[in-house]
């Protein structure tokens, strides 16, 4: 089975190259991959470049990118190629910033916390946390963490008081916030965010003369308000807010 998914996307993207389009995979979720995916067909459109977004764990984005399976993997942090533990030698970072991710600090909206939130001040508590982000996972201290398999059942953690409170990126709470009216009323998104950071897309490095150009494009979506736009639409923090 795993034999036939591989072949299906090399089949993907050879055949997506030759109409003019470049299929990226990512680990991440909607609203995230959504505006990620408009950005990106904006940025390519110049060039007759649509793009098409493959969804899949974090680990085999990274073998399927890094093999030349697909063409990029949409987004990852600027420093990617130094902490990740698998092999990324083909991936070439594009050097504009996409996107700002906030990681933030949920709790019963009634929870008094103390500012500024730092990670020592939330791992005085029981934390809950989705499987799969390193960032977050390497934070938070093991005798106090809680992994749960989705976002979903993280916040239920927090509304039945099994945690003290839960981590997770800020647009993923947003959108599950804005659909669940139940847990919005119980739950609040504490502020400032703990951490922020810019992401980047990367492109396997067979696609290098393609990166100055959509660096160009990112810049010129900067300056004409469409990544800002399309960030209020998504309930993303735009990348054009960093030097």
């Amino acid at each position: 089975m795993k034999s036939f998914t591989i072949l299906f996307l090399v089949i993907i993207s050879f055949s997506s190259i030759a109409q003019g389009s470049l299929v990226f995979a990512t680990h991440t979720r909607p609203p995230l991959s959504l505006y990620l995916k408009e950005v990106l067909n904006e940025a390519l459109q110049p060039y007759s470049i649509k793009v098409e977004v493959i969804e899949m764990p974090g680990s085999r984005v990274i073998s399927h990118v890094n093999g030349g399976v697909v063409d990029g993997d949409i987004v990852r942090v600027i420093n990617f190629k130094d902490v990740s533990d698998a092999d990324t030698s083909n991936y070439l970072r594009v050097n504009e910033s996409i996107v700002l991710t906030e990681i933030v600090m949920i709790t019963l909206a009634q929870t008094e916390v103390a500012n500024p939130i730092t990670w020592k001040s939330i791992n005085q508590g029981n934390v809950a946390f989705q499987r799969g982000s390193k960032t977050i996972r390497m934070n938070l201290g093991k005798q106090n963490r809680f992994a749960a398999s989705s976002s979903q059942q993280v916040l239920e953690m927090v509304a039945k008081k099994r945690v003290d409170s839960a981590i997770m990126f800020s647009s993923v709470a947003k959108n599950l916030l804005s659909k669940n009216p139940a847990l919005k009323e119980k739950l609040v998104i504490q502020t400032p965010a703990v951490m922020s950071f810019p992401l980047y897309t990367y492109l396997h490095k067979k696609h290098a003369e393609l990166r100055p150009k959509l660096e160009h494009s990112l810049q010129q979506l900067k300056a004409n308000g469409f990544i800002r736009k399309t960030a209020q639409k998504y309930q993303i923090t735009p990348a054009n807010i960093l030097p």
